[in-house]
């Protein structure tokens, strides 16, 4: 995701959703474990350097739980 606080984002499209709408948001999934280091490294910079640092945080369940934090 392209923005700088993701939580603020997500709670936006809550308070502004009307009761029963839905939010779809689609990420992709990437093994970053089995990376080679030089790959492991770009991502690194892209996340940093062009405004993905909601990246780092995707760890399996974090994007559902910020959601279930939020209200969804």
């Amino acid at each position: 995701m392209h923005v700088i606080d993701l939580g603020q984002v997500l709670y936006k499209f809550y308070q502004v959703l009307k009761p029963e709408g839905s939010v779809i948001l689609h990420k992709y999934d990437f093994k970053f474990s089995k990376a080679p280091k030089y790959l492991k490294d770009a991502i690194n910079k892209i996340n940093t350097f062009v405004s993905m640092p909601a990246n780092r945080k995707f760890k399996k369940g974090v994007l559902l739980q910020m959601l279930e934090d939020i209200g969804f």
